[in-house]
C-alpha cells in the first residue's frame, strides 16, 4: 500500500517538474522573441528584455531542479542535481547583478 502511494507521489512530482520546466522554456522563448523585435528599435531594451527573460526562465528551471531532489533515488542523482542547481543559481545571480549595474545607453 505504501509503495503504491509513493509511486503515485513520484509520478505527480515528475509531472509537476515537467510543467515547471515547460513554463521556464516558454518564458525564455517569449522574451527572446520580444528581444528580437526590440533589437530593431532600441538595443538597450533588447539587452534588458533578454536578461530579464533568462533570469525569469532560470528561476523556473531552478524550481524544477529543487523538486528533482525529492524524487532522486540515490546519492549520485542528488549530487548531479545539486551541481546543476548551483550552476543555474550562479548564472541567475550573475545576470541579476549585471541587470542591476548596467547603464542605459544613449
Amino acid at each position: 500500500m505504501y509503495e503504491m502511494i509513493e509511486d503515485h507521489f513520484i509520478d505527480i512530482i515528475n509531472y509537476i517538474i515537467i510543467a515547471i520546466e515547460v513554463v521556464g522554456v516558454g518564458v525564455l522563448v517569449v522574451y527572446a522573441v520580444r528581444a528580437f523585435f526590440a533589437v530593431f528599435k532600441n538595443t538597450y531594451k533588447c539587452k534588458h528584455l533578454l536578461s530579464t527573460g533568462i533570469t525569469t526562465a532560470l528561476s523556473f528551471l531552478l524550481g524544477g531542479e529543487v523538486l528533482k531532489t525529492i524524487v532522486a533515488p540515490d546519492w549520485n542523482d542528488i549530487g548531479m542535481t545539486c551541481a546543476i542547481l548551483l550552476m543555474r543559481a550562479a548564472v541567475t545571480l550573475l545576470l541579476h547583478w549585471e541587470h542591476q549595474h548596467e547603464e542605459p545607453e544613449d
